[in-house]
């Protein structure tokens, strides 16, 4: 076949029928990268633990701002991510799936299954594959197909019915930057050492010597004694370290010099393991102080955040429901990880100002709701200078206020008291 001729005949049917069937897979532009590595390394599976498991706290809210203010929906889609997103999982486990993922591959997908007539969302399935690829098709259709590791089956689905975050997205178009590459070498060295300081312990509980046999003997009865020799006492099983011989047998032991441990390195490496994911040993011990920990919020945990809130947006919520201010918001109560003076200072302040119901106060004090306590209450000292006195005798334009109002403001004073009382007792 020359350079731009044309193929005809047989050859032509069968290279047609060929590129028609595989064309999606084998010359189509894409993208694809198998699963990482790095799910037994121990120094990783603990950053993904202590990654994943304060983004599982993130509360998912399905929101409508309009002209009056933020609407939190509670529909039946709202329902199914703060409860369980797929049969298997809670919310929880859900997120905690996504951000290790995250960690060990730089990529988490998510498939979105509907109902029959795909008018309602049936649940979002974590997916941990053996292989997966990105690409499009010759209608510009960007297309997932994915080996499931579940049942080793490969699927193929639109990437629109994917929820994919990505961590590191710097190199290509669909993928972020697989860890695997780029810690190899830190993660290599870190291996070698561990060989080091495990050879070490192995040599500290063995003897090390030669034997000087008084009889004659040929090399094959030589190699034999010294070979029983050393399956008896030479091993890890001789912890005291000693060893009987007869009269036939003198040994020699040679004085072992034990290396140093490589404490340094190996301290080295891991910490730049550790400015790779961006956290510390307070953050993997959650030793954390206020403000180290709103720091590790900041750069590790929001950003995560934030893609789960435009991805989720935009994959599960349709343009007209976008467009009239709809979105989907993942959450987090800076206050639940603070200290109890520092929770007492601003709860207290929100309290007063009535940004904070009295239940929501004592939850952030450790303790239980109680009757009546959904509502907010507000200091006099913050009232319009005008309004002090209609608002210090309960009367409005000089009147009573209604009956009904002043059983709310009865009970409010009653559930404000009673919260006080029993905080002051400790309970």
């Amino acid at each position: 076949m020359r350079k731009g001729g044309n193929v005809t005949g047989i050859i032509a049917n069968v290279f047609g029928a060929f590129r028609a069937k595989y064309r999606p897979l084998l010359l189509s532009r894409g993208e694809y990268v198998p699963t990482g590595t790095l799910r037994d390394n121990d120094i990783v599976g603990a950053i993904a633990d202590a990654i994943a498991k304060n983004v599982g706290k993130l509360q998912p809210q399905v929101i409508r701002k309009d002209e009056k203010g933020m609407t939190i929906k509670n529909d039946y889609l709202a329902r199914l991510l703060k409860l369980r997103p797929c049969p298997e999982m809670s919310t929880y486990d859900f997120l905690y799936r996504i951000a290790s993922d995250l960690v060990y591959t730089s990529n988490s997908f998510s498939v979105i299954f509907y109902n029959e007539d795909f008018t309602r969302v049936t649940s979002i399935q974590p997916i941990t594959t053996k292989s997966y690829r990105i690409f499009e098709d010759e209608h510009n259709n960007i297309l997932f197909r994915f080996r499931w590791d579940y049942d080793g089956e490969t699927y193929t689905v639109p990437y629109q019915n994917v929820i994919h975050i990505k961590a590191r997205y710097n190199k290509k178009r669909f993928l972020g930057t697989s860890p695997d590459i780029e810690l190899k070498r830190s993660l290599d060295l870190i291996e070698t050492s561990g060989e080091t300081v495990k050879n070490i312990v192995n040599r500290s509980n063995s003897l090390a010597g030669y034997l000087k046999y008084n009889n004659l003997a040929d090399n094959e009865e030589l190699k034999q004694i010294a070979k029983d020799f050393q399956d008896a006492y030479m091993n890890a099983d001789n912890a005291g370290g000693i060893a009987a011989i007869d009269s036939t047998v003198d040994f020699k032991e040679i004085a072992q010099r034990t290396p140093n441990v490589p404490t340094n390195q190996i301290t080295f490496l891991r910490d730049n393991v550790y400015r790779y994911y961006g956290v510390n040993e307070k953050i993997l011990t959650s030793t954390l102080s206020d403000q180290e920990w709103i720091s590790f919020y900041e750069n590790v945990i929001e950003p995560v955040a934030i893609q789960l809130g435009y991805e989720f947006t935009f994959k599960l919520l349709t343009p007209r429901e976008i467009g009239y201010g709809n979105k989907i918001e993942f959450t987090a109560n800076l206050l639940q990880y603070a200290t109890l003076q520092t929770r007492d200072t601003i709860g207290g302040n929100m309290f007063d100002r009535g940004a904070m119901t009295i239940n929501e106060y004592r939850a952030l004090m450790y303790y239980g709701p109680v009757d009546d306590g959904d509502v907010r209450m507000v200091s006099l000292n913050y009232v319009k200078a005008g309004d002090q006195s209609l608002y210090q005798v309960g009367k409005e334009n000089g009147t009573e206020p209604p009956p009904g109002q002043q059983d709310k403001q009865r009970k409010a004073m009653e559930a404000a008291a009673r919260a006080y009382f029993e905080t002051m007792k400790g309970g």
